[in-house]
């Protein structure tokens, strides 16, 4: 902890720099950041809100002559992970959601240039506004996610740039001295050619700041995707989980031959497709403290939801999808049921359909032809809304469909941490893997929704949310002792997750281990008085394992 008067001075310091209203204190500021999905509670003794990247020096150098930590945010929507809170306490947040200017001077190069605070669904905006041909880099946090924040922690999506970090073509940050860093190539003079090149000159140092702490970002160059001449989503279904290996074969095999024609294909469990599309039936939760297999079958009968789910897109020329289609087909055949290839335009016209229907065409049907519709929007780079209910379905207040309220889980008292485990694209690995996921998830009582997205054709990435009721201290516990467990049992069958939450870094960055030496050394050698983002992927200071 800082000792009171040296934060006062800092706190002072940074009022006459950035304007009081920009600075929070005391009790405001946790008022403000305290809230998350993963129940945990952090010691937030100020936040700063600058409005401009011009503000940012300064703002660090004040930080560094009074010894007090940094945590950047660009927009606190890390739902599941932590959301707005520090991995440390006493640890001053710097939010950036107030820097949200967009520079598209090279968009005839398909790159834009953002800052922290811009968003999926301000990007979008501006795009229409402008009515440039791109798609948004979407994931499934929800419109109003940052851009830059996902990229940084190598979040992905469904479209094809589906890796965000791997469509940054360069950054701009403040180091923790104050300095301003550039790649090598805009030093020399040669901007353009440095946001159009990737891996610049000399050794990458970029990647420092993906899953780093070595400074806050202040401006990211992005490679958009060229907005195809047609988008078509292709859904299947397993007659039986015991396809799913087979399965796992046959979705590398589209991946291999199919190519970029591609962005990622999802395999999902019924019980995640379920909480989609229908309430949490917690009437019929069994001792275990989960609903029971043979209750799912009956729903997902009922909702005509086979025991695992296909989703993928194809993006192209007409011409290329048709042949995509094509190959996609051949492969799956015998293999899969209902095998179907859909437009977004082909659903948005059903839906428009049934909304003259009187009674919807049955409340089922409807639910289903809107979740179809809002799922296609975000395959087509259009942000949406659509994941963001998954995190309320324990939480007994499941939003209003169209009601106008923004969605934030955090806010909104859910229950959420993630599990987002590496899962090798071999047959046997994937079966181990999701037994053991479904073994350790029904022992803490949690249901185990399970979802498997295509990273290459050689990985997956699977994401499980743990929900819980975070009203309910018991339920959290349950839930904190469920990830911990499937940590470990995911470590003895080679599935590590590749982003970790702010509860679990030191679990992580085991201090003896070569990588996370050579982190700490890096770290030490740019901040040594550890200002920026203390313990977040690197060892704390003084740490020994």
């Amino acid at each position: 902890m800082q000792p009171r008067e040296t934060m006062s001075s800092a706190l002072a310091a940074w009022r006459a720099h950035l304007g009081d209203e920009q600075v929070l204190s005391g009790e405001a500021a946790t008022q403000a950041y305290r809230h998350n999905t993963i129940s945990i509670q952090r010691t937030i003794p100020a936040a700063l809100r600058p409005a401009t990247p011009e503000q940012l020096p300064e703002l660090v150098r004040i930080a560094q002559r009074h010894q007090v930590a940094l945590y950047p945010i660009s927009t606190g929507h890390n739902w599941g992970y932590g959301s707005a809170n520090p991995v440390t306490d006493d640890t001053v947040i710097v939010d950036l959601s107030g820097m949200q200017a967009i520079d598209d001077s090279e968009i005839e190069l398909g790159i834009v240039t953002i800052e922290p605070g811009v968003t999926q669904r301000m990007l979008r905006e501006f795009l229409d506004e402008r009515r440039l041909p791109f798609l948004v880099p979407v994931h499934g946090g929800g419109p109003d996610c940052s851009l830059v924040g996902n990229a940084l922690e190598r979040g992905y999506g469904i479209t094809p740039y589906a890796d965000h970090f791997g469509a940054v073509t360069a950054l701009e940050a403040v180091l923790p001295n104050g300095e301003l860093y550039h790649s090598a190539l805009t030093d020399l003079g040669a901007r353009t050619a440095d946001h159009a090149f990737k891996w610049g000159l000399g050794p990458y140092l970029d990647g420092l700041f993906s899953q780093g702490s070595f400074g806050i970002i202040t401006r990211m160059t992005v490679a958009l995707a060229p907005e195809p001449e047609q988008v078509e989503t292709f859904f299947f279904g397993l007659r039986d989980h015991a396809d799913l290996e087979e399965a796992t074969q046959a979705v590398r095999d589209v991946l291999r031959t199919v190519g970029n024609v591609t962005g990622s294909i999802n395999l999902m469990n019924a019980r995640r497709v379920l909480a989609m599309m229908e309430p949490y039936p917690s009437e019929n939760v069994g001792p275990e403290g989960v609903v029971p297999q043979a209750q799912i079958d009956i729903q997902a009968r009922q909702a005509q939801v086979m025991p695992w789910t296909g989703i993928g897109a194809l993006y192209g020329t007409k011409p290329v999808v048709k042949a995509a289609r094509k190959g996609i087909r051949q492969r799956l055949k015998g293999l899969v049921s209902r095998l179907v290839f859909l437009s977004p335009r082909l659903v948005g016209r059903t839906r428009r359909m049934l909304e003259r229907v009187p009674g919807r065409g049955g409340q089922r049907v409807w639910n289903y032809v809107c979740t179809l519709d809002k799922s296609l929007q975000l395959i087509a780079g259009a942000p949406s809304e659509i994941a963001l209910p998954l995190a309320y379905w324990k939480a007994g207040i499941r939003p209003e469909p169209n009601s106008g309220r923004r969605m934030n889980p955090a806010v909104d008292g859910c229950g959420l941490i993630w599990y987002s485990p590496l899962v090798p694209m071999l047959p046997t690995k994937v079966r181990a893997y999701v037994e053991m996921v479904d073994q350790v998830c029904r022992k803490h009582g949690v249901e185990p929704l399970i979802t498997l997205t295509s990273l290459s054709d050689r990985c997956f990435d699977s994401t499980v949310p743990l929900l819980f009721e975070r009203a309910d201290p018991a339920a959290a516990e349950r839930a904190h002792a469920c990830y911990q467990a499937l940590l470990e049992a995911g470590q003895t069958i080679g599935c590590v997750p590749y982003r970790a939450s702010i509860e679990t870094m030191d679990w992580f960055t085991q201090a003896e281990h070569p990588h996370w030496q050579l982190v700490r050394q890096l770290k030490t050698a740019v901040d040594p008085d550890d200002i920026i983002a203390p313990g977040r992927y690197c060892p704390r200071q003084g740490s020994s394992g």
